[in-house]
């Protein structure tokens, strides 16, 4: 709120002028003057000028920043009493470019990768299961678990420790032993006392693989179970010839695919070693740790799955774990992904948020491009369409974007190939961005207009905040300087355009609030029966100029907004407890799962189907691990066969930080001084190119370069540099990104389902001269924003 570089009153490009063409002087966006105007003035150019792009080349030429919702986001549409508020990014303003016509929108797999589309068509539960929400048992059942072999799973940065302490703590403390399967040696591992197994980036598949391997050739059902054979035979398809599904080819089952019989290759451990670096050895220990008689859990974070080609790694968790170790269905066993509000912890939410109550406006225009793809479709004018995440028949389309209008989601920073980002931004007529601070986003604008926090509207319930509690946000202040709420703007276009405002946003900032927290309910002690979690009076509801009837709760309002935060009560004997998976492994037909065969299927018919003609790749039917000739470990080598290493000599990943969130906070002074985000770099690998801890770096290959400090350790594999997530770029004058944002590395390519592969890049480290000390740099800031006693 008080930050050195919040958007105090709205501004504009010095150099930019309305209409198009000359007026424009696009090049100069990220390094011009900046002009304080007045919100009339803003709003008359906002309007105007988006009328002229869409008068002269229709609504497909405005890009808006936030999701739309998909099909597969309907599939979830009863699970949640609060549909649009939490699964349409910027939903308060995205109906309003709806109601005027329109906007081309854009789609990605963002932090869930491969998890985001692929669990619910191999039969790993719902859309919803991509969260780990019905993939694991509840946190107290997890204290049950013997084993947790965690892969990318660290808590202590990615969830701000809270599930660490919560969740896997009591883990340890109950006797788990735990294996860290990361390039890293995280934090999570260090507090857990977990035996670290370092891997490369974007091979877990294949690591899962040869100890799948391993549980096949190794098991005896008398003297050496493995294999959970019933879980086999009565609840997945797929395992074998004989369960193929019908008109499938037989030879293409997962039995045989592992052992190699039809393609020759054999998915053993050695086989596996030489591709992940993990030791046979290590992966035989690890297959029999997933063995059935153990009580496991196998936990997958969503960054294995932000790799490039790793469309199947949901597909192989399952049948490793559910499968073929049968870790799902009953107490101390589960298998899923583990990350933030979830991690070691699933189960529908206790506490469910009411809804705001604001309308869902279809978008008028189709157009859907994919993230990792958005630069480049804008700037080459073209792309391959498929739906809104759908999977459609791709049909290449011709598109000419002349606005991007941000009101959600750092699109800039947040999408692959920043550099082509910023020439797609410079590509322009107009850009307009809702900003609270002076961000990316906003340095490549036209127009700025400042938006309130969270802290200067009314009070509003927070989500990911673990399906035990309720984070209820107060109002602190009254707006600061002259921001303004998305609702007053977005009122305040529609009436210029002409349109009734109510359309969009029938309901007060202050109507919408007290919505939101009077439908909230709460779990009763009875685990099945919800009700109110607030009391409203009449003298609250008259004290808050709302209109609503009084209602009975567990808490009063003004203890509820006094207090924060809300939880349930817990303990081993209540009814809240949840086993993923029961009723599906006690009745499989009975109770299906989400794939086409109700089962989980080790061979999907869909998945190999629905990629072929979306356009971006096809993904196996059967788990498959690829050989990223461009960014995987061998794409590191000029000749694999000599070991000769080639320009790009190390694999770059993006561990998330306690820095920021996404790309949020990292304005924030005092957390850079705290987190420098350094380049990680093995000691091995430092003491060859001769840098040493604090050296500054630049980390290049052919999508950008960066600069950091070097952070030289042992708790990172060799041949692995760990570039944490989240940084706003600064360019330089050569074109170096002083920020250090992962971004700026990561190039324009997908397959498969879409993923954005943000953990399988390659790279050069050189050691220069320079400081990129951003932590004593001043945040980048306008005069123009300067109140008049500064």
């Amino acid at each position: 709120m008080f930050s050195k570089d919040r958007v105090r009153f709205p501004m504009k490009r010095k150099h930019w002028q309305p209409g198009g063409g000359d007026n424009v002087n696009g090049d100069l966006r990220g390094i011009d003057e900046w002009e304080r105007i007045s919100w009339d003035e803003a709003l008359d150019m906002v309007a105007d000028e988006i009328t002229r792009i869409k008068e002269t080349y229709g609504n497909r030429a405005i890009l808006g920043s936030g999701q739309q919702p998909t099909n597969r986001t309907y599939v979830d549409y009863e699970m949640y009493i609060d549909f649009p508020d939490f699964f349409i990014k910027g939903l308060e303003f995205f109906n309003v470019l709806n109601l005027y016509g329109g906007q081309v929108s854009h789609y990605g797999t963002g932090s869930a990768g491969s998890f985001q589309n692929v669990p619910e068509l191999v039969g790993f539960g719902t859309a919803n299961a991509g969260g780990g929400i019905d993939m694991l048992n509840d946190r107290l059942d997890a204290r049950n678990c013997e084993y947790a072999v965690m892969v990318g799973v660290n808590p202590a940065w990615s969830s701000d420790g809270t599930t660490l302490w919560a969740n896997f703590v009591p883990m340890r403390d109950a006797g788990c032993k735990f294996y860290c399967i990361d390039p890293m040696h995280t934090d999570t591992a260090e507090v857990l006392g977990a035996e670290w197994v370092p891997i490369r980036p974007g091979t877990d598949i294949a690591f899962l693989m040869a100890c799948a391997y391993v549980m096949i050739t190794e098991d005896d059902p008398k003297s050496n179970p493995l294999i959970d054979w019933d879980v086999v035979n009565r609840c997945s398809i797929g395992f074998d010839a004989e369960s193929m599904p019908e008109g499938a080819d037989t030879e293409r089952n997962f039995k045989d695919h592992i052992l190699g019989i039809y393609d020759g290759c054999a998915k053993n451990p050695e086989w596996a070693e030489e591709i992940c670096g993990v030791p046979a050895g290590k992966i035989r220990e690890i297959a029999y740790v997933l063995g059935m008689e153990n009580k496991t859990a196998l936990l997958c974070g969503w960054g294995p799955g932000r790799c490039n080609d790793v469309d199947n790694l949901p597909q192989i968790l399952m049948a490793v774990g559910c499968v073929l170790g049968g870790h799902f269905g009953k107490s101390g066993h589960m298998t899923g992904s583990s990350l933030r509000d979830t991690s070691a912890s699933g189960g529908n939410a206790l506490i469910n948020p009411g809804w705001r109550k604001l309308p869902c406006v279809p978008d008028p225009v189709d157009d859907c491009i994919q993230d990792p793809l958005l630069w480049p479709a804008i700037l080459e004018g073209r792309y391959v369409y498929n739906g809104l995440g759908q999977f459609l028949e791709g049909e290449e389309r011709e598109i000419d974007v002349r606005c991007i209008y941000n009101y959600s989601l750092n699109m800039l920073s947040r999408t692959e190939d920043q550099i082509k980002g910023i020439e797609a931004y410079r590509k322009m007529d107009f850009v307009v961005t809702h900003a609270l601070t002076f961000n990316p986003n906003a340095q490549y604008s036209d127009i700025v207009l400042p938006v309130c926090s969270p802290w200067e509207l009314p009070p509003q319930l927070g989500m990911f905040t673990g399906r035990e509690a309720a984070f209820l946000g107060d109002k602190v202040c009254d707006p600061l300087w002259e921001s303004k709420s998305v609702t007053w703007i977005g009122r305040e276009l529609l009436a210029r355009w002409g349109i009734d405002p109510d359309l969009a946003y029938p309901y007060s900032d202050e109507q919408q609030s007290f919505y939101q927290i009077s439908g909230t309910q709460i779990i009763e002690d009875d685990g099945k029966t919800f009700s109110p979690l607030v009391t409203f009076t009449a003298e609250d509801i008259a004290a808050l100029g709302v209109e609503g009837e009084p209602q009975e709760g567990k808490i009063s309002y003004r203890d509820a907004l006094k207090q924060g935060v809300i939880t349930v009560p817990r303990s081993e004997s209540d009814n809240h407890g949840h086993i993923a998976y029961e009723a599906f492994r006690t009745a499989p037909e009975e109770n299906p799962l989400a794939s086409e065969s109700g089962k989980m299927e080790l061979y999907c018919r869909r998945l190999e189907e629905q990629t072929s003609r979306a356009g971006w790749g096809v993904v196996s039917p059967v788990p498959e691990y690829v050989d990223d000739q461009k960014f995987g470990y061998k794409a590191t080598f000029a000749n694999y066969e000599a070991r000769e290493k080639g320009p790009y000599p190390f694999q770059l990943f993006n561990p998330h930080y306690p820095r920021t969130a996404h790309a949020h906070f990292d304005n924030i002074l005092e957390l850079r001084e705290a987190f420098k985000r350094p380049l990680f770099i093995s000691l091995e690998d430092a003491e060859s190119l001769g840098i040493e801890t604090g050296d500054t770096v630049l980390v290049e290959n052919d999508y950008g370069r960066v600069v950091r400090q070097a952070c030289v350790t042992n708790r990172i594999m060799p041949g692995v540099v760990g570039l944490p997530h989240g940084g706003w770029f600064e360019m330089d004058e050569q074109g170096n990104d002083l920020g250090g944002s992962g971004a700026t590395l990561c190039g324009s390519v997908t397959g498969g389902t879409g993923v954005s592969g943000y953990n399988t890049q390659i790279c050069s480290v050189t050691k220069v001269d320079g400081s990129p000390e951003d932590w004593e740099r001043p945040v980048a800031m306008p005069e123009c924003q300067k109140d008049e006693e500064e």
